[in-house]
Protein backbone atom coordinates (compact mmCIF):
# COMPACT_ATOMS: atom_id res chain seq x y z
CA UNK A 1 0.00 0.00 0.00
CA UNK A 2 1.47 3.38 -0.99
CA UNK A 3 1.40 6.52 1.16
CA UNK A 4 -1.56 8.09 -0.64
CA UNK A 5 -3.63 4.96 -0.20
CA UNK A 6 -2.56 4.68 3.43
CA UNK A 7 -3.65 8.27 4.21
CA UNK A 8 -6.98 7.73 2.50
CA UNK A 9 -7.53 4.56 4.49
CA UNK A 10 -6.62 6.35 7.71
CA UNK A 11 -9.22 9.04 7.05
CA UNK A 12 -11.86 6.44 6.25
CA UNK A 13 -11.07 4.43 9.35
CA UNK A 14 -11.08 7.49 11.60
CA UNK A 15 -14.55 8.36 10.35
CA UNK A 16 -15.79 4.79 10.83
CA UNK A 17 -14.23 4.53 14.27
CA UNK A 18 -15.77 7.77 15.46
CA UNK A 19 -19.16 6.66 14.19
CA UNK A 20 -18.79 3.26 15.82
CA UNK A 21 -17.89 4.87 19.11
CA UNK A 22 -21.33 6.48 19.19
CA UNK A 23 -23.05 3.09 18.95
CA UNK A 24 -23.64 0.80 21.89
CA UNK A 25 -21.50 -2.29 21.55
CA UNK A 26 -24.23 -4.73 22.46
CA UNK A 27 -27.54 -2.92 22.81
CA UNK A 28 -30.81 -4.74 23.26
CA UNK A 29 -31.52 -4.19 19.57
CA UNK A 30 -28.65 -6.58 18.79
CA UNK A 31 -30.35 -9.47 20.57
CA UNK A 32 -32.93 -11.23 18.46
CA UNK A 33 -33.98 -13.78 21.10
CA UNK A 34 -34.58 -17.49 20.48
CA UNK A 35 -36.76 -18.81 17.72
CA UNK A 36 -39.62 -19.80 19.95
CA UNK A 37 -39.98 -16.34 21.53
CA UNK A 38 -38.86 -13.79 18.91
CA UNK A 39 -38.76 -15.55 15.59
CA UNK A 40 -34.97 -15.11 15.30
CA UNK A 41 -33.14 -18.07 13.76
CA UNK A 42 -31.10 -20.58 15.71
CA UNK A 43 -27.45 -21.32 14.93
CA UNK A 44 -25.86 -24.77 15.29
CA UNK A 45 -23.00 -26.77 13.88
CA UNK A 46 -19.95 -28.93 14.45
CA UNK A 47 -16.42 -27.62 14.93
CA UNK A 48 -13.30 -29.70 14.31
CA UNK A 49 -9.58 -29.27 14.90
CA UNK A 50 -7.15 -29.25 11.99
CA UNK A 51 -6.08 -32.82 12.80
CA UNK A 52 -9.62 -34.08 12.22
CA UNK A 53 -10.53 -34.46 15.88
CA UNK A 54 -13.58 -32.73 17.38
CA UNK A 55 -12.96 -29.31 18.92
CA UNK A 56 -14.24 -30.53 22.27
CA UNK A 57 -15.11 -27.97 24.93
CA UNK A 58 -14.14 -25.01 22.80
CA UNK A 59 -15.43 -21.56 23.67
CA UNK A 60 -17.82 -20.28 20.97
CA UNK A 61 -19.42 -16.84 20.74
CA UNK A 62 -21.45 -14.67 18.38
CA UNK A 63 -20.35 -11.05 18.09
CA UNK A 64 -22.53 -8.26 16.60
CA UNK A 65 -21.09 -6.70 13.46
CA UNK A 66 -20.97 -3.21 15.02
CA UNK A 67 -19.17 -4.33 18.17
CA UNK A 68 -16.13 -2.18 19.09
CA UNK A 69 -14.42 -3.54 22.18
CA UNK A 70 -12.51 -0.29 22.81
CA UNK A 71 -15.26 2.24 22.06
CA UNK A 72 -17.76 0.30 24.20
CA UNK A 73 -18.16 1.03 27.87
CA UNK A 74 -16.73 -1.48 30.31
CA UNK A 75 -20.16 -2.97 30.89
CA UNK A 76 -20.92 -3.13 27.18
CA UNK A 77 -17.70 -4.99 26.48
CA UNK A 78 -19.25 -8.10 28.01
CA UNK A 79 -21.28 -10.05 25.45
CA UNK A 80 -24.78 -11.19 26.46
CA UNK A 81 -24.63 -14.70 27.87
CA UNK A 82 -26.99 -15.81 25.11
CA UNK A 83 -24.20 -15.15 22.62
CA UNK A 84 -21.70 -17.47 24.37
CA UNK A 85 -21.58 -21.23 24.57
CA UNK A 86 -19.22 -24.23 24.60
CA UNK A 87 -18.93 -27.22 22.33
CA UNK A 88 -19.62 -30.68 23.71
CA UNK A 89 -17.15 -33.58 23.56
CA UNK A 90 -18.00 -34.13 19.88
CA UNK A 91 -17.57 -30.49 18.86
CA UNK A 92 -21.32 -29.75 18.66
CA UNK A 93 -22.59 -26.30 19.57
CA UNK A 94 -25.85 -24.38 19.28
CA UNK A 95 -27.32 -20.95 19.98
CA UNK A 96 -30.95 -20.22 20.70
CA UNK A 97 -30.30 -16.53 20.18
CA UNK A 98 -27.96 -14.76 17.78
CA UNK A 99 -27.33 -11.10 16.98
CA UNK A 100 -29.64 -9.50 14.46
CA UNK A 101 -28.06 -8.42 11.19
CA UNK A 102 -24.48 -9.33 10.38
CA UNK A 103 -22.38 -10.98 13.06
CA UNK A 104 -19.14 -12.94 13.53
CA UNK A 105 -18.69 -16.44 14.87
CA UNK A 106 -15.58 -16.90 17.03
CA UNK A 107 -14.23 -20.11 18.53
CA UNK A 108 -11.18 -20.88 20.67
CA UNK A 109 -9.92 -24.30 21.75
CA UNK A 110 -7.73 -23.69 24.78
CA UNK A 111 -5.91 -27.03 24.84
CA UNK A 112 -4.61 -26.76 21.25
CA UNK A 113 -4.59 -22.98 20.94
CA UNK A 114 -6.49 -23.25 17.66
CA UNK A 115 -9.13 -20.67 16.79
CA UNK A 116 -11.79 -19.74 14.25
CA UNK A 117 -13.23 -16.49 12.93
CA UNK A 118 -16.13 -16.33 10.47
CA UNK A 119 -17.32 -12.81 9.63
CA UNK A 120 -20.42 -11.31 8.05
CA UNK A 121 -22.76 -14.14 8.93
CA UNK A 122 -26.51 -13.52 8.90
CA UNK A 123 -29.67 -15.54 8.76
CA UNK A 124 -33.22 -15.13 7.56
CA UNK A 125 -35.84 -14.90 10.28
CA UNK A 126 -37.23 -18.26 11.36
CA UNK A 127 -34.68 -20.13 9.24
CA UNK A 128 -32.10 -22.08 11.29
CA UNK A 129 -28.47 -21.45 10.33
CA UNK A 130 -25.97 -24.32 10.22
CA UNK A 131 -22.25 -23.51 10.32
CA UNK A 132 -19.67 -26.30 10.37
CA UNK A 133 -15.98 -25.45 10.19
CA UNK A 134 -12.42 -26.27 11.26
CA UNK A 135 -10.29 -24.39 13.76
CA UNK A 136 -6.69 -23.63 12.83
CA UNK A 137 -3.49 -22.47 14.49
CA UNK A 138 -3.13 -18.74 15.11
CA UNK A 139 -1.19 -16.46 12.82
CA UNK A 140 0.79 -13.23 13.24
CA UNK A 141 0.74 -9.93 11.36
CA UNK A 142 3.82 -7.73 11.02
CA UNK A 143 2.92 -4.18 9.95
CA UNK A 144 5.78 -2.17 8.40
CA UNK A 145 5.10 1.31 9.75
CA UNK A 146 8.50 2.90 10.34
CA UNK A 147 7.57 6.25 8.79
CA UNK A 148 4.17 6.55 10.41
CA UNK A 149 4.72 5.83 14.08
CA UNK A 150 7.18 6.68 16.84
CA UNK A 151 9.54 3.94 18.02
CA UNK A 152 8.35 2.23 21.25
CA UNK A 153 4.93 3.87 20.96
CA UNK A 154 2.25 1.66 22.49
CA UNK A 155 -1.37 0.97 21.65
CA UNK A 156 -4.00 -1.68 20.98
CA UNK A 157 -5.12 -3.56 17.88
CA UNK A 158 -8.74 -4.60 17.39
CA UNK A 159 -11.02 -5.97 14.68
CA UNK A 160 -14.48 -4.36 14.53
CA UNK A 161 -17.24 -6.92 14.97
CA UNK A 162 -15.00 -9.31 16.96
CA UNK A 163 -13.56 -9.58 20.46
CA UNK A 164 -9.99 -9.45 19.08
CA UNK A 165 -7.96 -7.04 21.22
CA UNK A 166 -4.16 -7.17 21.39
CA UNK A 167 -1.71 -4.86 23.13
CA UNK A 168 0.98 -3.74 20.64
CA UNK A 169 3.98 -1.43 20.39
CA UNK A 170 6.25 -0.10 17.65
CA UNK A 171 9.56 -1.97 17.64
CA UNK A 172 12.19 -1.51 14.92
CA UNK A 173 9.65 0.25 12.70
CA UNK A 174 7.15 -2.59 12.95
CA UNK A 175 3.93 -3.39 14.81
CA UNK A 176 3.53 -7.10 15.49
CA UNK A 177 0.03 -8.39 16.25
CA UNK A 178 0.02 -12.02 17.28
CA UNK A 179 -2.50 -14.75 18.21
CA UNK A 180 -4.87 -13.89 15.38
CA UNK A 181 -7.37 -16.29 13.75
CA UNK A 182 -6.82 -17.26 10.13
CA UNK A 183 -9.05 -15.00 8.03
CA UNK A 184 -8.99 -11.74 6.06
CA UNK A 185 -10.04 -8.67 8.01
CA UNK A 186 -9.32 -5.00 8.68
CA UNK A 187 -7.14 -4.19 11.68
CA UNK A 188 -7.78 -0.98 13.61
CA UNK A 189 -4.80 0.27 15.66
CA UNK A 190 -5.45 2.64 18.54
CA UNK A 191 -2.05 4.13 19.33
CA UNK A 192 -1.67 6.02 22.60
CA UNK A 193 -2.78 9.65 22.26
CA UNK A 194 -3.56 9.28 18.54
CA UNK A 195 -6.60 8.74 16.36
CA UNK A 196 -7.16 5.13 15.30
CA UNK A 197 -5.40 4.00 12.15
CA UNK A 198 -6.76 1.30 9.85
CA UNK A 199 -4.98 -1.41 7.90
CA UNK A 200 -7.22 -3.07 5.35
CA UNK A 201 -7.51 -6.59 3.99
CA UNK A 202 -4.99 -8.28 6.28
CA UNK A 203 -4.88 -11.93 5.21
CA UNK A 204 -3.77 -13.98 8.22
CA UNK A 205 -2.40 -17.45 7.53
CA UNK A 206 -2.42 -20.19 10.19
CA UNK A 207 0.92 -20.66 11.96
CA UNK A 208 2.59 -18.05 9.74
CA UNK A 209 3.58 -14.38 9.85
CA UNK A 210 1.91 -12.09 7.33
CA UNK A 211 3.85 -8.95 6.37
CA UNK A 212 1.85 -5.83 5.50
CA UNK A 213 3.49 -2.82 3.84
CA UNK A 214 6.17 -1.96 1.32
CA UNK A 215 9.15 -4.27 1.66
CA UNK A 216 12.64 -2.87 1.07
CA UNK A 217 15.55 -5.09 0.08
CA UNK A 218 19.12 -4.47 -1.01
CA UNK A 219 21.65 -6.96 -2.29
CA UNK A 220 25.21 -5.68 -2.57
CA UNK A 221 28.39 -7.38 -3.71
CA UNK A 222 31.97 -6.67 -2.65
CA UNK A 223 34.71 -8.48 -4.60
CA UNK A 224 37.54 -9.51 -2.28
CA UNK A 225 40.21 -9.04 -4.94
CA UNK A 226 43.09 -7.05 -3.45
CA UNK A 227 43.58 -3.38 -4.34
CA UNK A 228 45.61 -2.65 -7.43
CA UNK A 229 49.32 -3.14 -6.84
CA UNK A 230 48.88 -5.84 -4.18
CA UNK A 231 49.62 -9.17 -5.82
CA UNK A 232 48.57 -11.84 -3.34
CA UNK A 233 48.15 -12.80 0.28
CA UNK A 234 51.30 -14.03 1.95
CA UNK A 235 49.48 -16.41 4.31
CA UNK A 236 46.04 -17.92 4.81
CA UNK A 237 43.71 -15.45 6.54
CA UNK A 238 40.58 -16.64 8.33
CA UNK A 239 38.01 -15.02 10.61
CA UNK A 240 39.20 -11.62 9.45
CA UNK A 241 37.06 -8.60 10.51
CA UNK A 242 36.38 -6.46 7.45
CA UNK A 243 35.03 -2.93 7.76
CA UNK A 244 32.32 -2.36 5.13
CA UNK A 245 31.28 1.22 4.41
CA UNK A 246 27.88 2.07 2.92
CA UNK A 247 27.13 5.42 1.30
CA UNK A 248 24.24 6.96 -0.60
CA UNK A 249 25.59 5.23 -3.70
CA UNK A 250 24.41 1.89 -2.28
CA UNK A 251 21.34 2.61 -0.12
CA UNK A 252 18.73 5.34 0.43
CA UNK A 253 19.58 6.95 3.77
CA UNK A 254 16.42 9.08 3.81
CA UNK A 255 14.33 5.96 4.39
CA UNK A 256 13.93 4.76 7.98
CA UNK A 257 13.60 1.18 6.76
CA UNK A 258 17.36 0.78 6.37
CA UNK A 259 17.84 0.84 10.14
CA UNK A 260 14.76 -1.20 10.96
CA UNK A 261 15.57 -4.40 9.08
CA UNK A 262 18.20 -7.11 9.03
CA UNK A 263 21.54 -7.14 7.27
CA UNK A 264 23.09 -10.51 6.48
CA UNK A 265 26.41 -11.42 4.88
CA UNK A 266 27.73 -14.48 3.05
CA UNK A 267 30.90 -15.26 1.13
CA UNK A 268 30.45 -16.46 -2.45
CA UNK A 269 33.26 -18.49 -3.99
CA UNK A 270 34.36 -18.21 -7.60
CA UNK A 271 32.30 -21.30 -8.53
CA UNK A 272 29.16 -19.83 -6.93
CA UNK A 273 29.11 -21.76 -3.66
CA UNK A 274 27.76 -19.77 -0.74
CA UNK A 275 29.17 -19.89 2.77
CA UNK A 276 27.05 -20.05 5.87
CA UNK A 277 25.90 -16.66 7.16
CA UNK A 278 28.85 -14.68 8.45
CA UNK A 279 28.90 -12.72 11.72
CA UNK A 280 27.98 -9.10 11.01
CA UNK A 281 27.50 -6.06 13.21
CA UNK A 282 26.72 -2.40 12.60
CA UNK A 283 28.78 0.14 14.53
CA UNK A 284 27.91 3.40 12.78
CA UNK A 285 24.90 4.89 11.01
CA UNK A 286 24.53 8.60 10.20
CA UNK A 287 21.58 9.50 7.99
CA UNK A 288 22.68 13.13 7.62
CA UNK A 289 26.22 12.19 6.62
CA UNK A 290 24.81 9.32 4.53
CA UNK A 291 27.33 6.83 5.83
CA UNK A 292 27.11 3.51 7.64
CA UNK A 293 29.78 1.10 8.81
CA UNK A 294 29.40 -2.65 9.19
CA UNK A 295 31.97 -5.19 10.31
CA UNK A 296 31.88 -8.69 8.87
CA UNK A 297 34.01 -11.60 10.08
CA UNK A 298 35.05 -13.34 6.87
CA UNK A 299 35.59 -17.04 7.51
CA UNK A 300 38.19 -17.41 4.74
CA UNK A 301 39.66 -14.45 2.90
CA UNK A 302 40.16 -15.67 -0.66
CA UNK A 303 40.89 -12.96 -3.23
CA UNK A 304 38.85 -14.78 -5.90
CA UNK A 305 35.70 -14.73 -3.74
CA UNK A 306 33.12 -12.04 -3.14
CA UNK A 307 31.22 -10.83 -0.13
CA UNK A 308 27.46 -10.41 -0.43
CA UNK A 309 25.40 -8.20 1.85
CA UNK A 310 21.62 -8.53 1.84
CA UNK A 311 19.07 -6.31 3.59
CA UNK A 312 15.40 -7.07 4.27
CA UNK A 313 13.21 -4.65 6.23
CA UNK A 314 10.58 -7.33 6.91
CA UNK A 315 13.04 -8.96 9.34
CA UNK A 316 14.04 -7.58 12.73
CA UNK A 317 17.63 -6.40 13.25
CA UNK A 318 19.99 -9.07 14.55
CA UNK A 319 23.70 -8.48 14.96
CA UNK A 320 26.50 -10.81 16.04
CA UNK A 321 28.75 -10.29 19.04
CA UNK A 322 31.59 -12.46 17.75
CA UNK A 323 32.87 -10.38 14.83
CA UNK A 324 35.86 -9.76 17.10
CA UNK A 325 35.92 -13.17 18.79
CA UNK A 326 37.52 -14.30 21.99
CA UNK A 327 39.15 -17.27 20.25
CA UNK A 328 41.12 -14.73 18.21
CA UNK A 329 42.19 -13.05 21.45
CA UNK A 330 40.44 -9.74 20.97
CA UNK A 331 40.59 -8.30 24.48
CA UNK A 332 39.48 -4.74 23.74
CA UNK A 333 37.94 -3.16 20.62
CA UNK A 334 37.05 0.53 20.72
CA UNK A 335 35.44 1.87 17.52
CA UNK A 336 34.18 5.11 19.16
CA UNK A 337 31.19 5.01 16.79
CA UNK A 338 28.38 4.91 19.36
CA UNK A 339 29.47 7.78 21.57
CA UNK A 340 31.67 8.16 24.62
CA UNK A 341 29.31 7.62 27.54
CA UNK A 342 30.89 5.13 27.90
CA UNK A 343 32.98 3.89 24.97
CA UNK A 344 31.52 0.54 23.91
CA UNK A 345 33.83 -2.45 23.83
CA UNK A 346 33.18 -4.23 20.53
CA UNK A 347 35.11 -7.37 21.49
CA UNK A 348 32.97 -10.49 21.86
CA UNK A 349 32.96 -10.44 25.67
CA UNK A 350 32.78 -6.65 25.96
CA UNK A 351 34.60 -6.61 29.29
CA UNK A 352 36.31 -3.24 28.95
CA UNK A 353 34.11 -0.22 28.36
CA UNK A 354 35.99 3.07 28.31
CA UNK A 355 35.21 5.87 30.76
CA UNK A 356 36.26 9.23 29.29
CA UNK A 357 37.35 12.40 31.02
CA UNK A 358 37.40 15.41 28.73
CA UNK A 359 37.48 13.47 25.44
CA UNK A 360 34.99 14.41 22.71
CA UNK A 361 33.71 12.67 19.54
CA UNK A 362 35.41 13.48 16.25
CA UNK A 363 35.55 12.34 12.65
CA UNK A 364 37.49 9.10 12.43
CA UNK A 365 39.12 6.87 9.85
CA UNK A 366 36.25 4.35 9.97
CA UNK A 367 33.08 6.06 11.14
CA UNK A 368 33.67 8.18 14.24
CA UNK A 369 36.78 8.62 16.35
CA UNK A 370 37.71 10.50 19.52
CA UNK A 371 39.60 13.76 20.12
CA UNK A 372 41.69 14.38 23.23
CA UNK A 373 43.69 17.23 24.71
CA UNK A 374 46.84 16.44 26.61
CA UNK A 375 45.04 16.09 29.97
CA UNK A 376 42.13 13.97 28.68
CA UNK A 377 41.97 10.24 29.33
CA UNK A 378 39.79 7.22 28.59
CA UNK A 379 40.14 4.49 31.21
CA UNK A 380 39.27 0.81 30.81
CA UNK A 381 37.95 0.14 34.31
CA UNK A 382 38.77 -3.09 36.13
CA UNK A 383 41.63 -3.87 33.74
CA UNK A 384 44.46 -3.52 36.24
CA UNK A 385 44.80 -7.20 37.11
CA UNK A 386 43.97 -10.41 35.29
CA UNK A 387 40.47 -11.58 36.20
CA UNK A 388 40.47 -15.38 36.14
CA UNK A 389 36.73 -15.39 35.40
CA UNK A 390 37.39 -13.55 32.13
CA UNK A 391 38.28 -15.26 28.89
CA UNK A 392 40.56 -12.36 27.95
CA UNK A 393 42.36 -9.64 29.90
CA UNK A 394 44.57 -6.60 29.36
CA UNK A 395 47.55 -7.99 31.29
CA UNK A 396 50.46 -9.00 29.01
CA UNK A 397 54.11 -9.78 29.49
CA UNK A 398 57.14 -10.50 27.32
CA UNK A 399 56.81 -14.27 27.62
CA UNK A 400 53.42 -14.36 25.99
CA UNK A 401 51.56 -12.86 23.05
CA UNK A 402 50.66 -9.21 22.67
CA UNK A 403 49.25 -7.15 19.81
CA UNK A 404 47.50 -3.88 19.08
CA UNK A 405 46.50 -1.72 16.15
CA UNK A 406 45.13 1.80 16.07
CA UNK A 407 44.99 5.05 14.13
CA UNK A 408 46.53 8.21 15.59
CA UNK A 409 46.43 11.84 14.43
CA UNK A 410 48.77 14.09 16.42
CA UNK A 411 48.30 17.84 16.35
CA UNK A 412 52.04 18.45 16.81
CA UNK A 413 55.24 16.40 16.68
CA UNK A 414 57.59 18.58 18.72
CA UNK A 415 57.25 16.85 22.11
CA UNK A 416 56.97 13.40 23.66
CA UNK A 417 53.40 12.15 24.04
CA UNK A 418 51.74 9.03 25.43
CA UNK A 419 49.07 7.48 23.19
CA UNK A 420 48.04 4.69 25.55
CA UNK A 421 49.61 2.79 28.42
CA UNK A 422 49.23 0.33 31.19
CA UNK A 423 51.87 2.03 33.34
CA UNK A 424 55.06 0.06 33.84
CA UNK A 425 53.60 -2.84 31.82
CA UNK A 426 53.33 -1.66 28.20
CA UNK A 427 52.80 1.59 26.31
CA UNK A 428 52.64 3.31 22.92
CA UNK A 429 54.42 6.66 22.86
CA UNK A 430 55.39 9.29 20.32
CA UNK A 431 58.93 10.64 20.74
CA UNK A 432 60.36 13.34 18.44
CA UNK A 433 63.03 11.98 16.08
CA UNK A 434 62.23 8.43 17.16
CA UNK A 435 58.63 8.32 15.95
CA UNK A 436 56.26 5.85 17.58
CA UNK A 437 57.77 3.83 20.41
CA UNK A 438 56.38 0.58 21.82
CA UNK A 439 57.51 -0.27 25.34
CA UNK A 440 57.06 -3.57 27.21
CA UNK A 441 58.27 -4.00 30.78
CA UNK A 442 59.58 -7.15 32.41
CA UNK A 443 59.70 -7.82 36.16
CA UNK A 444 62.28 -10.28 37.48
CA UNK A 445 61.02 -13.49 39.04
CA UNK A 446 62.78 -14.13 42.39
CA UNK A 447 61.78 -17.79 42.26
CA UNK A 448 63.63 -18.28 38.97
CA UNK A 449 67.42 -18.22 39.15
CA UNK A 450 67.58 -17.57 35.40
CA UNK A 451 65.29 -14.51 35.67
CA UNK A 452 66.99 -12.09 38.06
CA UNK A 453 66.87 -8.81 36.12
CA UNK A 454 64.01 -6.43 35.46
CA UNK A 455 64.18 -4.46 32.23
CA UNK A 456 62.28 -2.58 29.55
CA UNK A 457 62.35 -3.38 25.83
CA UNK A 458 61.56 -0.61 23.31
CA UNK A 459 60.90 -0.66 19.56
CA UNK A 460 61.04 2.60 17.59
CA UNK A 461 59.47 3.25 14.20
CA UNK A 462 61.45 6.23 13.05
CA UNK A 463 59.84 9.54 12.12
CA UNK A 464 59.47 8.87 8.39
CA UNK A 465 55.87 8.98 7.14
CA UNK A 466 54.49 10.57 10.32
CA UNK A 467 52.94 14.00 9.77
CA UNK A 468 51.16 16.35 12.15
CA UNK A 469 47.44 16.61 11.48
CA UNK A 470 47.33 13.39 9.46
CA UNK A 471 46.10 9.94 10.42
CA UNK A 472 48.79 7.30 10.96
CA UNK A 473 48.20 3.57 11.30
CA UNK A 474 50.28 1.91 14.02
CA UNK A 475 50.24 -1.87 14.59
CA UNK A 476 52.44 -4.14 16.67
CA UNK A 477 52.56 -7.89 17.45
CA UNK A 478 54.94 -9.85 19.64
CA UNK A 479 55.37 -13.59 20.06
CA UNK A 480 57.41 -13.89 23.27
CA UNK A 481 59.95 -11.45 21.77
CA UNK A 482 60.99 -14.15 19.31
CA UNK A 483 58.94 -12.70 16.45
CA UNK A 484 57.92 -9.08 16.05
CA UNK A 485 55.64 -7.38 13.50
CA UNK A 486 55.66 -3.58 13.63
CA UNK A 487 53.93 -1.41 11.01
CA UNK A 488 53.48 2.32 10.51
CA UNK A 489 50.94 2.84 7.75
CA UNK A 490 51.77 0.24 5.08
CA UNK A 491 55.49 0.10 5.85
CA UNK A 492 56.99 -2.61 8.02
CA UNK A 493 59.43 -1.33 10.64
CA UNK A 494 62.78 -3.09 10.81
CA UNK A 495 65.55 -2.80 13.34
CA UNK A 496 66.51 -4.25 16.67
CA UNK A 497 64.82 -3.37 19.94
CA UNK A 498 66.55 -1.43 22.71
CA UNK A 499 66.86 -3.11 26.10
CA UNK A 500 67.34 -0.94 29.19
CA UNK A 501 67.57 -1.73 32.86
CA UNK A 502 64.63 -1.05 35.12
CA UNK A 503 64.32 -1.46 38.86
CA UNK A 504 61.12 -3.48 38.55
CA UNK A 505 59.23 -1.18 40.90
CA UNK A 506 55.53 -0.64 40.31
CA UNK A 507 53.71 1.48 42.84
CA UNK A 508 50.56 -0.47 42.04
CA UNK A 509 48.91 -2.16 39.13
CA UNK A 510 46.82 0.33 37.22
CA UNK A 511 44.10 0.27 34.59
CA UNK A 512 44.73 0.53 30.87
CA UNK A 513 44.15 4.06 29.61
CA UNK A 514 44.29 6.20 26.48
CA UNK A 515 45.61 9.73 26.93
CA UNK A 516 48.62 11.98 27.26
CA UNK A 517 48.56 13.50 23.77
CA UNK A 518 46.72 16.16 21.79
CA UNK A 519 44.97 14.82 18.71
CA UNK A 520 42.66 12.05 17.64
CA UNK A 521 42.40 8.26 17.94
CA UNK A 522 40.30 5.65 16.14
CA UNK A 523 39.88 1.87 15.85
CA UNK A 524 41.88 0.76 18.88
CA UNK A 525 42.21 -3.02 19.11
CA UNK A 526 44.25 -4.79 21.80
CA UNK A 527 44.69 -8.54 22.20
CA UNK A 528 46.77 -11.45 23.34
CA UNK A 529 47.76 -13.08 20.06
CA UNK A 530 50.20 -12.68 17.20
CA UNK A 531 49.07 -10.96 13.98
CA UNK A 532 51.38 -11.70 11.06
CA UNK A 533 52.44 -9.38 8.22
CA UNK A 534 49.52 -10.35 5.99
CA UNK A 535 46.91 -9.75 8.67
CA UNK A 536 48.48 -6.46 9.74
CA UNK A 537 48.81 -5.13 6.20
CA UNK A 538 45.26 -6.19 5.27
CA UNK A 539 43.95 -4.33 8.31
CA UNK A 540 45.65 -1.18 7.05
CA UNK A 541 44.29 -1.63 3.51
CA UNK A 542 40.76 -2.31 4.71
CA UNK A 543 40.55 0.59 7.15
CA UNK A 544 42.46 3.19 5.13
CA UNK A 545 40.60 2.87 1.85
CA UNK A 546 37.27 1.74 0.48
CA UNK A 547 38.31 -1.89 0.12
CA UNK A 548 36.43 -4.03 -0.50
CA UNK A 549 34.10 -1.70 -2.42
CA UNK A 550 30.38 -2.48 -2.57
CA UNK A 551 28.34 -2.52 -5.74
CA UNK A 552 24.69 -3.44 -6.46
CA UNK A 553 24.31 -7.11 -7.30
Amino acid sequence: MRNGQWIAHCRLWCALACAAALLSACSNDDVAGNSAETGSPELAGILMLDDGKPAAYAKVQCVPGSYNIIAASEAEQVLPSAFETETDENGNYEFDSIPSGNFSLEAFHQESGQMLLLQNLSAEEDEPLAVNDTLQGPGTVKLLVSDEFRENQGGEAIVIGTTIRRRVSVQNGKIVVDSLPADTFDLLIYMDNLFPVGFEDIAVQPNKTTVWGDSVTYTLKAPLALPEGIDSLGTVVSNFPLAIRLTENEIVFDSAEVVNGRWEAVRISQDGNRSKKLPITQTYFDASAKEAVFWVSVDSLNVSDSLELHFDNTMDPAYAKDVFPTNRSYSLVWHFDSGLAPVDDGAEKGYFEGLPTGAVPADGVVGRGVELDEGDVIVAENSAIADTSHKVNLVFDMKGYFCFSTWVELDALDKEQTIFEKPKEYALLYVPEKGFVVEIYHVANPADSADTASYKVSWTSGAEGIKAGEWTYVAFSSRALEQIVFYVNDAKVSGSPEKTDWNGSRDSLTDFQVGGFTGKLDELMVGGCFRDDTWTHLTYLNQSMNWPALQPR
